[in-house]
């Protein structure tokens, strides 16, 4: 018997006991969810990209403007039919990509919540620790890496942690900052992946989300190497907690 609480018992519970609201933010980060697409969209298009696809809007009866999401296909076609074009997304990364609109959860329905930019923002930074006093490790006279301390980021790392979830060959991944910024002052961040097992196009796809999710910063991606007793690979796995754990 399954005992998981679905998307929909979890937000009636987070709104009467505040103690399940983070185990609803948690759970529906995972989720895919359903967005209605415009004109550019392609039906049943899975997106990860959400930058070259148009996304429909809705208005509430108190003149209130979202982008509305569905939290299964079957509540999508019961609210607007079957012939509308829909595009599968993790919700993670639709919250990542619109962060200054407002997100409304299966409007028409009685399982439904509104999302502002303020509380998305929240939910993508909860769980992610601010250490500014930390002086992280030195490698040389130019470089050094230390813990981020910007919330920039998050959204970003939401993602990964999603897409790693999906892929049980990533066992760990890490994340730090580098002193060094480039002409355009743009933030070097450096993120190390522990595989074990066949990589497959892990780094291709996890490539792809950075790409789409980095603001105003330089990441590199690579493969973190146990057998390395100093290095950037040794920092990670030694000194630092990995922001992605294999449950």
């Amino acid at each position: 018997m399954n005992n998981e609480k679905s998307i929909e018992q979890l937000l009636v519970q987070a709104s009467e006991e505040p103690e399940y609201r983070e185990a609803f933010y948690e759970k529906l980060l995972d989720l895919e969810v359903f967005v209605l697409g415009g004109d550019d969209a392609k039906e049943g298009e899975v997106v990860e990209e959400e930058g070259s696809i148009s996304l429909l809007e809705w208005e509430s009866a108190e003149g209130v403007r979202a982008i509305p999401f569905f939290t299964s296909y079957d509540l999508l076609a019961k609210a607007v039919g079957e012939e509308h074009l829909y595009l599968p997304i993790q919700a993670a990364v639709l919250f990542a990509t619109v962060p200054d609109m407002n997100l409304v959860m299966n409007p028409g329905f009685d399982a439904s919540k509104m999302f502002t930019p303020e509380e998305i923002e929240m939910m993508l930074t909860m769980g992610v620790e601010e250490d500014e006093d930390e002086e992280g490790a030195e490698f040389s006279e130019e470089l050094t890496l230390k813990p981020i301390t910007s919330k920039r980021s998050v959204g970003m790392l939401k993602a990964l942690k999603t897409f790693f979830a999906k892929n049980p060959a990533v066992k760990l991944a890490y994340v730090a900052e580098m002193n060094e910024r480039d002409a355009n002052n743009t933030r070097q961040l450096a993120i190390g992946v522990e595989i074990e097992g066949e990589e497959g196009d892990i780094f291709t796809k996890a490539s792809d989300i950075v790409l789409e999710l980095a603001e105003n910063e330089s990441v590199d991606l690579f493969k973190l190497d146990r057998k390395q007793k100093e290095g950037m690979s040794a920092y990670f796995i030694h000194e630092m907690k990995p922001f992605y754990i294999r449950k």
